[in-house]
């Protein structure tokens, strides 16, 4: 009987395995952010460089958001690790959501009894990535979307050129607040300020769905969000303009 129970779980899990595989490889890339929740600073202790590293190594094509390419949002997955630390613990989960916020995949816990905080934290993340071992992915080629046409920026002009006006004429950096609501088109949207720019999410349920990433460059803010890269513009009132690839515009009126 225990033998059979044995057979059992090997069977399951041998499944269960299958089943992430199969679902992780339809996805083409990762994207890894600058700082997990847990942390002050951006990649500290090395861990989200240690991320994107131990996905890569394990077939996946991983990227930070600032190097990007023109894709397809839902293409693609985000990658989150979450940690629970205890006087004599730290335990880390390797977490990925597709661009809804679902949960695709959930890693085993890794734990470690180092002492010192840094140690602790890496040998914690190298245990929880033990699993991926497993897996097998092995995701296809980026998507990259194609450059908009000379004939479709030219239908774009006047959209564009008014578009360059609010980024010469913008004062605002963006609002300061950690938390900042926004609408856009009745749906309620919850902008939540981290270094270097904003998460976007949609907040109109009762959880809190990430709709997308935009940060701030030299040119205004860059964005992927609602499946589509966007150039950013934040206008004195706190409003945020998203500009896509074919000029067209959409405003998220700030509510605060």
């Amino acid at each position: 009987m225990k033998h059979l129970f044995l057979t059992l779980v090997i069977i399951v899990t041998c499944s269960n395995l299958s089943l992430a595989q199969k679902r992780l490889s339809d996805y083409s890339f990762v994207v890894v952010p600058d700082k997990f929740e847990f942390l002050s600073k951006a990649n500290q202790y090395q861990l989200n460089d240690m991320t994107k590293y131990y996905l890569a190594k394990n077939g996946f094509n991983t990227y930070y958001f600032s190097e990007l390419p023109s894709v397809d949002n839902c293409d693609g997955l985000w990658a989150d690790v979450e940690s629970t630390s205890g006087f004599t613990r730290t335990k880390m989960m390797v977490v990925l959501k597709d661009c809804k916020g679902n949960e695709v995949y959930r890693g085993e816990t890794g734990a470690s009894k180092q002492k010192d905080y840094k140690k602790s934290y890496q040998d914690a993340l190298r245990k929880a990535f033990l699993c991926f071992n497993e897996l097998d992915v092995k995701q296809d080629a980026v998507a990259v979307r194609p450059k908009v046409s000379a004939a479709t920026q030219k239908d774009a002009t006047v959209v564009v050129t008014s578009t360059n006006s609010t980024a010469q004429s913008k004062d605002s950096m963006g609002p300061v607040n950690q938390y900042n609501a926004y609408t856009y088109n009745t749906v309620a949207y919850l902008l939540k300020k981290v270094e270097g720019g904003y998460n976007v999410y949609d907040a109109s349920g009762a959880n809190l769905i990430l709709k997308g990433v935009i940060q701030y460059s030299e040119t205004g803010y860059r964005g992927m969000v609602f499946d589509a890269n966007y150039q950013g513009y934040f206008l004195e009132n706190n409003d945020l303009k998203l500009v896509d690839q074919a000029g067209v515009i959409i405003t998220l009126i700030f509510q605060n």
